[in-house]
């Protein structure tokens, strides 16, 4: 039976803290869990035993990235021949640290690689960089495995066949010849964003060699209504960026912008900058967020309103009407006056208090959108923004070059289904995957066609391999805000592989690029000052250039440029019902749009707000599970009808297993993008040995493909009355489905450790938070059987987290899996609580409402709470007096430090080890 320790406990009144529905109804089985010294089999696997199979497919690029092999109990030989001349600058066994950046859909992200002996093995951000500062996030962390990803393309294939380099040179050859003779007719490119100059500048290169070719850009999250609304309000080629830094009051709706999956990095540290609290004079920024579903930026909002994410346009338009009324602003009035009203049925008091809110910062408000609302909402944040002053201030405008020839597939599937596309080039992404479903009719058959079927009418298809990596190549990108970054290889491709710029070059007939050539090129003409080899250097060196800066631009709203797209794109859903739910599709914390399905660290990595791991799940609140009969873990069926512009009804069907969320908006289910990804096959595992006599076969496919749901007419939000959806059904199928859930692993149990106050409250006390609640009322401690350890050194380390500014975003949790190299340990070992993150976050709700279990009343409007729980260092640490071999002892300056090498752990899992 597990040691109750006697702890403070939690304060009787005022507000309650807890982990999950489990914790606040106290159920049997959470009890169960929480008496239970350790999980049930711990001694043995109880039938859960995995073999090599399962070890090969779950451990993947976390094996190839250690570099050792596991054909048995030993590490493999291997006889190393000495360099006849040394590598300069490389001393073995010392880190070598170079500047790059990783580019993004929205701006790259300068980093700094670390390298050993040659092999890149961990990323951190560039501290050169005024606007990261040397920060990062979750993807930079763990991208560094997606390097030595064993189902990325290794080979050259041709109709299913492995091919040689010289024959794909030759068959590159006779393709340019062909698009040639017809100047390009017929020839598409497919890519996703990466803001790289160097790609823009060989693009432009091409339409000129090829005049009649199209270049679509496809990204799954990000669609064309923020685009279309930015440039008929600010200009073709405006880009609107949020400056938080200089906002006191900040609304966001469905705006999960301290998410950092776009890549912006700049915003998140504009907002934090203003959260962070040394003295009693200091002030704090305001933050109102409203949101279908608790979000990253909803869990760090004072105020928080839960709305169904069809409803966003009815909420913008009441807000905007109570901004007129407290403003006249002739703009913004035009614009309201063009829409059609609707009945108001928002919380009135809350929209007068972020109105007024608003109102009483002009210049220093600032309202953001999401970047997947309607053209309309968009038009309306802007207009809400040029009447509270915050255009040039909050919200600056820069110019930044956008090619108008673009497309987006929708049209190249027509151009597809037409039969005018005869080259098709596919730069990264999946569309197959993660493509909408039912782009476009057959001409034939009028049946809706998937991708899969569509792209069988083009005749050739080039597609450069899955996953290629920034490490491998050289390249260029602009940050969100236009700094110039510089992209150079840390590692020669590991399987020979090209980049896009370097296959761009070979269709221009360029020669074969030995090194940084083309980006050279590039940045010869932003014109730097003095002598090329030097700034060149300078270039690589910091990894940005300081000499290309971007400047805001002054810029008005023009309102009537605005008025006749607003009223075409305006359109008011009918509120979901229990019976007709809302369906939203986002963008998931850890697979992204599905680009990190092989990426064994981020499946296991938990949901920063559900605590989720290696699955996702179908979202629901605890009102609308209980009107559906259902409980975390009970599959559901998902159908939606939807009648396409030709008149045939597509029926998209989805089985899914539910998972009950506080703070989920009513009638609304909340689906996950980027899990359920089919990933190529590999045939061995690379630097495992040459032993490998198992086929690992396919990698393991978590979670459900919520892209079966998503259409092109209806990427984002599914309702009744949006765009040809004639109805929506969620039932219960009547089985579950295992989840693994993390929230329960380390609950508080009642204990006093959560302590929040006001900036009030902090200014009358500044020291509430170092007592206890329930402190004086335990008995004295038993004196220690071991002693302090002496802390005499002339400096004393120590750590600290702002609380305040700590979003929970995890990228804290990767950092520290990629510097130990802690392995993963899977979905199953996860549900038995063996998950070996060495740092967590804790996640908490809190409520002022009481439970009402008879009633089975849950707290509506939660709160939640981020608490990091790294190591602590502790003065007395538990793990240094138990270790057997002292591997883990005390430093002098106060530091837990531990020697590897020595500890027997290390040496009975040497895959975690190696690669240090």
């Amino acid at each position: 039976m597990k040691r109750v320790f006697h702890h403070p406990p939690e304060p009787s009144t005022g507000t309650k803290y807890w982990r999950s529905l489990g914790e606040l109804n106290d159920t049997p089985e959470f009890r169960q869990w929480l008496e239970r010294e350790f999980p049930a089999g711990a001694a043995e696997l109880n039938g859960d035993e995995w073999s090599r199979r399962d070890f090969l497919k779950l451990m993947s690029a976390s094996m190839a990235l250690a570099g050792v092999g596991l054909t048995s109990c030993r590490r493999p030989e291997l006889h190393l021949v000495p360099f006849t001349k040394n590598v300069e600058w490389t001393i073995p066994g010392k880190f070598l640290y170079y500047a790059t950046a990783m580019p993004r859909r929205t701006g790259g992200i300068p980093l700094i690689a670390t390298t050993v002996d040659g092999r890149p093995i961990k990323l951190e951000g560039n501290p050169l960089h005024p606007a990261s500062g040397g920060a990062t996030d979750t993807f930079v962390q763990a991208s560094i495995l997606d390097l030595y990803d064993p189902t990325r393309s290794k080979r050259f294939v041709h109709k299913g066949k492995t091919s040689a380099v010289e024959d794909f040179e030759k068959f590159l050859a006779e393709l340019h010849n062909t698009m040639l003779s017809g100047n390009g007719d017929g020839v598409a490119f497919l890519v996703e964003e990466t803001n790289s100059p160097t790609r823009e500048r060989l693009r432009g290169e091409l339409e000129k060699k090829f005049p009649g070719m199209r270049w679509c850009i496809y990204e799954p999250r990000l669609g064309q209504e923020a685009n279309i609304a930015m440039q008929t309000a600010f200009g073709a080629n405006a880009r609107l960026l949020p400056k938080l830094d200089r906002a006191d009051v900040i609304l966001a709706l469905e705006s999960d912008f301290l998410d950092c999956g776009q890549g912006d990095l700049e915003t998140v540290r504009g907002f934090t900058s203003r959260r962070r609290v040394s003295a009693s004079k200091d002030s704090m920024n305001r933050l109102y967020v409203v949101e279908h579903r608790f979000t990253l930026t909803g869990a760090m909002a004072d105020h928080r309103l839960r709305c169904p994410a069809s409803q966003m346009p009815a909420f913008a338009h009441a807000l905007a009407t109570k901004i007129l009324a407290g403003t006249n602003d002739p703009s913004l009035g035009a614009l309201v006056g063009n829409l059609q009203s609707t009945p108001n049925t928002f919380d009135q008091q809350w929209i007068d208090g972020v109105a007024a809110d608003l109102m009483a910062k002009p210049g220093a408000s600032l309202v953001l959108a999401g970047p997947t609302q309607p053209v309309a909402v968009q038009m309306l944040v802007y207009a809400i923004n040029a009447a509270l002053k915050n255009v040039g201030q909050t919200l600056v405008v820069r110019q930044i070059p956008r090619n108008p020839k673009t497309i987006d597939i929708a049209q190249l599937a027509t151009d597809i289904n037409e039969g005018h596309i005869k080259q098709l080039f596919i730069f990264g992404g999946d569309p197959v995957y993660n493509a909408p479903r039912g782009l476009v009719e057959d001409l034939q058959t009028k049946e809706p066609l998937d991708w899969a079927e569509l792209q069988k009418k083009v005749p050739n298809i080039l597609r450069l391999g899955y996953h290629d990596h920034y490490l491998e190549s050289w390249g260029d990108a602009l940050t969100a805000s236009g700094d110039y970054l510089s992209i150079q290889p840390m590692i020669l491709p590991l399987f020979g592989g090209l980049s896009e710029i370097e296959l761009m070059n070979m269709l221009l007939g360029g020669p074969k690029p030995q090194g940084p050539e083309l980006v050279q090129e590039t940045f010869r003409l932003t014109n730097p000052a003095g002598d090329f080899q030097t700034v060149w250097s300078r270039f690589l060196h910091d990894g940005f250039a300081a000499h290309v800066q971007s400047a805001d631009q002054p810029a008005a709203f023009n309102a009537g440029a605005t008025a006749a797209l607003s009223r075409d794109s305006w359109s008011l859903s009918v509120p979901p019902t229990p019976e007709s739910p809302e369906i939203v599709l986002t963008g998931s914390y850890g697979m992204d749009d599905g680009r990190y399905a092989s990426n064994g660290w981020l499946q296991e990595l938990p949901d920063p707000v559900t605590k989720l791991s290696w699955d996702n799940a179908a979202l629901i609140s605890p009102a609308h599970a209980e009107g559906l009969g259902v409980e975390t873990g009970d599959l559901l069926q998902i159908a939606i009808n939807e009648k396409s512009p030709g008149g045939t009804v597509m029926k998209r069907e989805l089985v899914i297993a539910a998972l009950v969320s506080p703070g989920h908006a009513d009638n609304s289910v909340t689906v996950t993008l980027g899990w359920a990804r089919k990933m190529p096959q590999f045939l061995e595992l690379p630097y495992a040995g040459a032993n490998l006599k198992e086929n690992p076969g396919l990698t393991e496919q978590a979670g459900f493909n919520g892209y079966f749901l998503r259409t092109a007419a209806n990427p984002h939000v599914a309702v009744v009355g949006a765009k040809g959806i004639e109805s929506v059904q969620v039932t219960k199928v009547g089985r579950t489905y295992p989840f693994s859930i993390t929230q329960e692993h380390f609950s508080i149990e009642g204990r006093g450790l959560v302590r929040e106050g006001t900036l009030e409250g902090y200014r009358e006390n500044n020291d509430f938070a170092k007592k206890v609640p329930g402190e004086e009322e335990l008995p004295h401690p038993p004196p220690s059987l071991y002693t302090h350890p002496p802390l005499d050194a002339p400096q004393q380390w120590g750590m600290s987290i702002d609380l305040n500014v700590c979003t929970g975003c995890n990228a804290c949790v990767i950092a520290c899996q990629a510097e130990n190299n802690i392995p993963v340990v899977g979905k199953l070992q996860v549900a038995h609580g063996r998950i070996m993150h060495w740092l967590r976050i804790d996640r908490y709700y809190a409520s002022r409402e009481p439970f009402n279990q008879d009633r089975g009343v849950w707290p509506e409007h939660p709160e939640m709470v981020f608490q990091p729980m790294p190591c602590q260092h502790c003065e007395n640490a538990p793990c240094e007096t138990v270790c057997p071999v002292n591997a883990t002892v005390h430093s002098e300056d106060g530091l837990n430090v531990m020697a590897y090498n020595r500890s027997i752990l290390f040496e009975q899992l040497p895959v975690q080890s190696a690669a240090v």
